[in-house]
């Protein structure tokens, strides 16, 4: 019998109060015992038991074994702030043998016992899978892949024992008699493979024969692979709980604010797989609850869930810590997951074991889950407590395992994408082939943002930008957050006259101090928009929601969107609680105009964000789009829409947090992430607090080699000047980062024209040195710059691995240091360790008060010498998309180490207001000379360049 999916090797652990599932207490089995074999009338039996089911037994045992999957009749469950429980577990598959298969030109179609299995060949490295129970493949409605595929060679033979399809990168293997699928690559190395049996499970959603729009029906599915102990496995969701590797890890797969669902899993072993599924989804499922101490434990369940629920409210406290406990004991020795789930999102959720606090969050407010793991030895009793949460909360364990599992809510297929690198940006972008490019931001978007809760006039708006200019402090965008709609409803698209009297007026003379203006536009408006979204039907029903499966809805908002803000000015766009809400439920149980809410739930942000993306780029070429949005899904970067992590705590474990999450959040292919630099709730003496100080500026110097540079603060006077103890060091990393924007722009245009990621998890770049798959508080920024922000308070050093491969220098210093070790790097409070890779190539322009004060002249070239290097320089007009034209210039520049020889090349393309002829200033980084931020006084050689190819010898003089 094959392993259960829902628990490592269908391995049940003992447990005093563990309430064990999946048919185990009606058939007397002991909870440390394997399953045995079970016939499909005792899957039938426990499932009519449980559910009560007044189905007949010939309709299930009709409709059992299929596909390889077990399918059963049940009834779906709500889906509001629960997540699925144990009572969603699903039964273990059986084997499918394959009856025939008919190759096409894109892909095989192949009869399995009953139903069918597609190999989609959708190019050399990717390949979709679908299976169903019917006889014909069901035409899904896609949001998520865009891309029409051409057909592309492949091979397809017959084995003894199996069918082979191969591409020149990969091959797919289908067993014969058991139809379980493998991936290996082009050596024959597995890369992915099920179990050798039941590693797909679909059950019928509903007795009644739930339907969508096109009268589908509609399972819940499991899907299941194995998992050496050597993998790591990254992506699939942006998450509060620090994980950084998921492998036998639980995730939730849904919506909330700082939770996000982007189900895109990347593996170290050179794989990717997109889990094609909007539904409510738990990856790597725990369904072994442990009983608690009495929940009444007098506390009240009241406070703050939502950001709508503040609305200006001071002085917000959090509740008192509490907690329930039970006990577990242990099977065998090695690693347990314990997770929370359930939880009332107030304040406070999390897990101690022995004493040993394993996972905990405390914010305003949490997720549903709390996740950790720790090893045990066997056979023990374990006291286990769970912190807060509320009432309803539960605690669940079990063994880490061997294997990979998706186990979703609504789907009317299993049907995923695999993609091949092996290297994960060849990952990164087969994905983004599939779902489409991420466009360029104007350059001006790379700049400084600022932002606070809230300004409340425009009075307010033009006095900071006076003030930002004033004190010559780099900024480029201001942000203006809710509540400017005053008395005309919640979210309304209208403004609050008595407070913003004249709006374009303002954002008129933002311009005139070329300043960019960005609004907080939430998706449930009240008002004029409300009102006519919901005579018009244009609402999730029982919400204020507007449904944004439907197009026409998509169309009236930005025909609002377009009236109110774009006309008169508005840049950017922050597009707030697109989850939608703060727990994401607006949709379960109810119909959106594409069919039933829960199967499309986690696509909501993908959907809102294209309303704004297509209006904006229908109404206005010469104007890139800019949106930052709090959630998201696969796809989304595509309408040019960041993510930030939300509603996050003011204090060190958030920091530390927010770093594993964006490198998750970038490896599924999404490249622009950032955080409410500081936190979004601070602490009351922010201002004067000299640790609030530190933390601010070691946020505010990892935040500078984010995709985005952002300040925000519930509450909060965030402009530099407040902070007295942190000033200075703000400014000069502001200072640093628009230095640095040759460099910054020339990447972000390798993420639209090669689907590269800006920052990077550091097996992106060094695959070849184990070491570094559990690093997740280092990364690339860049293919230059290695990071390692500094997340304890009062450090004045922190220890660093240097991957192999490669020797390093140090920014500040020049230092040359050799790679493959762990050091301690110096680090002060105004420095933050940062690295250069040798071979690196780093263009850093001159000082700048805005993004496009002036051209980029002259340039300083940074060569880091030890190895050969090479860099691109991109340009162009800043904004507009003539560069989708071919309208944009660049420079390959390259160090060659055995000749001493760099060679600035000939530039290629051309655009409007391009600089002919430009200043190159050299400079060979050595110890202490070419460091830190200021520009370097005496170059090494200073090059007049006029777009003819340059060759400058390491010991020449200016030219």
């Amino acid at each position: 019998m094959a392993a259960d999916p829902g628990g490592p090797d269908g391995h049940l652990t003992r447990a005093e109060g563990i309430r064990t599932h999946r048919c185990t207490e009606d058939r007397g089995i002991r909870p440390d015992q394997r399953y045995p074999p079970i016939a499909a009338d005792h899957y039938w039996c426990e499932s009519r038991r449980r559910l009560g089911s007044a189905m007949s037994c010939c309709h299930h045992l009709a409709t059992f074994i299929l596909l390889g999957l077990t399918c059963l009749s049940v009834a779906a469950g709500p889906q509001t702030g629960k997540g699925l429980g144990p009572q969603d577990a699903l039964p273990m598959g059986v084997a499918a043998p394959v009856r025939s298969a008919q190759k096409d030109a894109s892909g095989v179609t192949i009869s399995l016992e009953s139903g069918l299995l597609r190999l989609q060949v959708c190019d050399e490295r990717t390949i979709r899978v679908i299976c169903t129970l019917g006889q014909t493949l069901p035409h899904k409605k896609e949001f998520v892949v865009i891309r029409q595929w051409n057909p592309v060679p492949f091979e397809w033979h017959e084995e003894q024992d199996r069918f082979v399809l191969g591409t020149r990168l990969l091959s797919v293997h289908v067993e014969r008699s058991t139809g379980s699928i493998s991936f290996f690559d082009a050596s024959g190395k597995t890369l992915l493979q099920e179990p050798p049996v039941g590693g797909r499970v679909m059950i019928e959603a509903d007795p009644n024969s739930i339907v969508d729009a096109n009268e589908v029906r509609l399972y819940r599915v499991k899907q299941t692979f194995l998992c050496p102990a050597d993998e790591y496995l990254y992506g699939m969701a942006q998450c509060q709980d620090g994980v950084w590797n998921w492998r036998g890890m639980p995730i939730e797969l849904r919506q909330l604010n700082t939770q996000v669902a982007l189900p895109v899993l990347v593996s170290s072993r050179g794989y990717g797989l997109l889990w094609n599924n909007a539904s409510l989804t738990e990856f790597n499922p725990v369904d072994q609850e442990i009983q608690l101490s009495s929940t009444d434990d007098g506390t009240p369940s009241d406070g703050p869930t939502a950001t709508e629920q503040l609305r200006g409210k001071v002085g917000l406290r959090m509740r008192p810590s509490t907690s329930r406990t039970g006990t577990f004991v242990t099977g065998p020795a090695g690693e347990y997951v314990f997770f929370a789930k359930d939880g009332d999102r107030r304040n406070e959720i999390g897990i101690v074991v022995n004493d040993q606090t394993i996972a905990h969050i405390r914010n305003m407010w949490v997720p549903y889950t709390a996740v950790g793991k720790i090893w045990l030895p066997a056979n023990t009793t374990c006291t286990v407590r769970l912190l807060g949460g509320g009432r309803g909360a539960r605690l669940f364990a079990r063994p880490l395992g061997n294997t990979t599992t998706f186990r979703s809510h609504l789907a009317e297929c299993i049907d995923y994408y695999f993609f091949y690198g092996p290297q994960l940006d060849e990952v990164v972008a087969a994905y983004r082939r599939a779902t489409g490019q991420a466009p360029l931001w104007p350059r001006w978007a790379y700049g400084f943002w600022q932002c606070r809760e809230r300004y409340s006039s425009q009075q307010q708006i033009l006095d900071a930008v006076a003030e930002f200019r004033r004190r010559q402090i780099p900024i480029d965008l201001i942000i203006q957050d809710w509540q400017y709609w005053g008395n005309h409803g919640w979210g309304a698209y209208e403004w609050d006259a008595s407070h913003y009297p004249a709006p374009e007026e303002m954002i008129q003379r933002l311009h005139e101090q070329n300043v960019h203006f960005m609004i907080s536009v939430w998706s449930n408006p009240q008002g004029k928009v409300g009102r006519e979204m919901k005579s018009r039907n244009l609402v999730i029903p029982g919400t204020d929601w507007i449904d944004v499966f439907n197009p026409a809805a998509r169309e009236l908002r930005w025909k609002y969107l377009y009236e109110a803000f774009f006309r008169i000015g508005t840049d950017a766009w922050w597009q707030d609680a697109t989850e939608p809400g703060d727990d994401g439920n607006a949709m379960a149980n109810r119909r959106v105009f594409v069919g039933p809410g829960d199967l499309y739930r986690n696509a909501y942000p993908l959907l809102a964000n294209q309303a704004v993306y297509d209006g904006q780029r229908a109404a206005a070429g010469n104007k890139r789009v800019v949106i930052l949005s709090r959630s998201a899904f696969p796809g989304q970067q595509r309408y040019a829409a960041a993510l930030w992590s939300g509603d996050v705590g003011g204090n060190w474990d958030a920091l530390r947090r927010q770093i594993p999450a964006g490198l998750h959040v970038c490896l599924t292919g999404l490249p622009y992430w950032t955080t409410d630099c500081g936190g979004f709730f601070r602490p009351p003496d922010q201002y004067q607090s000299e640790d609030y100080a530190d933390l601010l500026i070691r946020w505010f110097q990892y935040s500078t080699f984010c995709p985005i540079l952002r300040v925000h603060g519930y509450q909060s006077r965030t402009e530099f000047w407040n902070f007295p103890k942190a000033m200075d060091t703000l400014i000069a990393y502001d200072r640093l980062r628009y230095r640095l924007l040759p460099y910054i722009y020339s990447i972000a245009w390798r993420v639209t024209s090669e689907g590269y990621t800006m920052m990077r998890a550091l097996p992106m770049d060094f695959r070849q040195d184990p070491n570094v798959y559990d690093i997740c508080d280092q990364y690339m920024f860049g293919p230059a710059f290695l990071v390692a922000p500094v997340l304890q308070a009062k450090a004045a050093s922190r220890a660093v691995y240097l991957p192999a491969g490669t020797a390093w220098t140090n920014f500040w210093t020049g230092q040359s240091i050799g790679g493959g070790q762990r050091v301690d790097i110096p680090s002060p409070q105004e420095t933050i360790p940062l690295l250069v890779r040798c071979g690196g190539i780093v263009p850093m322009g001159p000082d700048l008060q805005y993004a496009c004060e002036k051209p980029a002249d002259p340039i300083e070239l940074r060569i880091y010498s030890g190895a050969d290097g090479s860099f691109t320089l991109y340009e162009d007009e800043g904004d507009g998309y003539d560069y989708e034209k071919g309208s944009y210039a660049t420079i390959m520049i390259q160090w060659n180490q055995a000749s001493g020889t760099l060679i600035i090349g000939q530039r290629k393309g051309e655009f409007p207001g391009m600089l002919k002829e430009r200043t190159f200033h050299i400079v060979w980084v050595s110890a202490g000379h070419g460091v830190g931020i200021a520009p370097t006084e005496r170059p090494d050689v200073v090059v007049r360049y006029n777009g003819q190819e340059v060759r400058i010898p390491r010991a020449s003089q200016s030219q």
